[in-house]
């Protein structure tokens, strides 16, 4: 009998223990995290000289800033890749990209391609619900009118875990801009620390 109330306690206490803990919600470590948009990787140079070359033509968005972005167009010029190199790194090597509808009056090089993918199949076009499986639930959203802002970010000063351990940045962040449910725009990358 004494066995069975001892077996019990240390049930109840065990249990008790478990609910004590903080879950942790699923997904919130980025597993999904995209880290690749047309064949170029963040922070790669080989793939970057693999999809531009090595004497690729820039346009940069804002040259008098340290950190501008360059500017590439589809093939049919109605999205722009823009790629961000961060001061002090490797030359090649671009750590935020940004996917967008439009135009730029710079002329900017065109890629042989009509859509810029990402290496999670993500695009511009798509409705919001597939996108949003296929990166995961941990994500803050902002709302303005028939616009929908969708944020996931993971931040560790150690750079211990996941994309932070790969890429030995403390940060990482993606944005995906909705407008009435269609993905209009997108940006993930690692800011300028």
């Amino acid at each position: 009998m004494r066995k069975i109330a001892v077996t019990l306690v240390l049930l109840l206490a065990g249990s008790l223990c478990a609910l004590a803990q903080p879950a942790k919600s699923p997904g919130c470590d980025l597993p999904n995290a995209d880290t690749i948009v047309h064949g170029i990787k963040l922070g790669d140079t080989a793939s970057t000289k693999k999809v531009l070359g090595e004497d690729y033509r820039t346009i940069v968005d804002n040259p008098a800033s340290d950190i501008g972005w360059s500017i590439f167009a589809s093939r049919d010029n109605k999205q722009l890749l823009l790629l961000r190199h961060h001061a002090g790194d490797l030359e090649h090597s671009y750590l935020e990209f940004e996917v967008k509808f439009g135009r730029h009056d710079r002329k900017p090089m065109k890629l042989p391609v009509y859509e810029f993918i990402t290496g999670k199949g993500v695009k511009l076009g798509l409705k919001r619900k597939p996108v949003l499986a296929k990166l995961g639930p941990c994500f803050k959203s902002v709302q303005k009118d028939e616009t929908e802002i969708v944020r996931y970010e993971i931040k560790d000063e150690k750079a211990a875990i996941g994309i932070l351990k790969a890429s030995n940045m403390p940060q990482y962040y993606a944005e995906y801009e909705f407008r009435n449910g269609i993905l209009v725009r997108f940006k993930f990358g690692h800011e300028p620390v």
